[in-house]
């Protein structure tokens, strides 16, 4: 019985992980808002609004610059754009930053 309900809660979690994995669309979404909350940080307001109004533009070209693995439980992102990469880790509906805008080696 014990046995049974490891196997149970084991698919169950799976199941979970497989349900909340991120599509690229949300990746999007996620970089988005963070240039939203990047330019509610800008300090001067002239750049703030700028990074405000052209933020959704700024997402959307990036995603298209994007490649997503799907492994099935989470997803990974990989986004080069010029010499700047940036690595995150989608899992259960969140987005896991590991490489911020670095500029790739030998650039």
């Amino acid at each position: 019985m014990k046995q049974f309900l490891i196997t149970l809660i084991l698919i169950a979690l799976l199941g979970l992980l497989a349900y909340t994995n991120p599509k690229l669309e949300n990746y999007d979404q996620f970089i988005s808002q963070r240039i939203t909350e990047e330019a509610r940080k800008e300090k001067d307001p002239v750049i703030g609004a700028f990074n405000s109004l052209f933020g959704g533009f700024a997402a959307n070209l990036m995603a298209k610059q994007t490649v997503r693995k799907d492994y099935v439980f989470f997803s990974t992102y990989d986004t080069t754009v010029g010499d700047k990469h940036m690595r995150a880790i989608g899992g259960l509906n969140n987005f896991y930053v590991t490489e911020d805008l670095v500029s790739k080696p030998g650039h």
